[in-house]
């Protein structure tokens, strides 16, 4: 080996030593708190401790055929109960950057899955923000948690299909029918996908309400010649 190649390897052993200590110190003197519960996490490149992640509550078979389903899908599966914890994990990945807790809660659905719910030919396909909102929030929650589930099941995704093409106020504080209304041609297919191929699609989103929004995606989805769309959630409320 000669001696340009000697000092390379040097240097790169003394990066990865001084990257290593950094991180230590930074564990040691600035832990990492869970952000759902406080406590301190020991495991590293996550921001929700295990406690909580397994704390989560799975929705009975029972409450989840007594959700009435909207028309233009053929099935939905809300996977958690919507209650504190993983509204608090919901609300981090939306609003504070951790793209982290979208995979892994993808990949507890994906787990959690009913046998054949997902065909092997489904295509995922996030619920897409307006352009502003994503432009503002620099990322699309829903396109992480479709990430984690096709880590565990091996589902196309396919994120540029569909398109909002209407800035849609936030559906919190409206009723069935006004979250109905607000979701009227919120999505348009965009011009140069080719749908051809594709028969079978599970819109993935955070959470089922109404699902007035999986519902409008479905109907324009349906519209363009896609046999079946399902949605798949990772929460709803009882």
């Amino acid at each position: 080996m000669n001696s340009s190649a000697v000092s390379i390897d040097k240097k790169s052993s003394l990066k990865t030593i001084t990257r290593e200590l950094y991180q230590g110190l930074t564990s040691l003197f600035f832990p990492a708190i869970c952000t759902v519960c406080d406590q301190r996490i020991d495991e590293s490149k996550t921001v929700v401790c295990k406690h909580c992640w397994s704390a989560l509550k799975v929705l009975s078979a029972d409450i989840v055929e007594a959700k009435p389903t909207p028309e233009q899908l053929d099935a939905i599966l809300p996977v958690f109960e919507f209650e504190d914890t993983i509204q608090k994990i919901i609300h981090g990945l939306k609003y504070s950057g951790y793209k982290s807790s979208g995979l892994h809660l993808g990949r507890l659905i994906a787990k959690r899955l009913s046998k054949g719910y997902l065909l092997k030919e489904s295509i995922l396909m996030p619920v897409p923000l307006h352009p502003n909102k994503k432009r503002e929030r620099g990322y699309n929650q829903s396109l992480y948690i479709a990430r984690g589930i096709a880590e565990i099941t091996g589902n196309i995704i396919r994120d540029d299909v569909l398109k909002r093409v209407k800035n849609t106020i936030t559906q919190t504080h409206l009723n069935a029918h006004e979250r109905h209304e607000n979701m009227r041609d919120a999505f348009a297919i965009n011009r140069c996908c080719d749908l051809s191929g594709i028969t079978s699609v599970v819109l993935i989103d955070d959470v089922f309400t109404t699902g007035a929004t999986m519902n409008a995606a479905a109907a324009v989805l349906k519209s363009s010649g896609v046999v079946s769309v399902c949605g798949l959630t990772a929460a709803a409320p009882i």
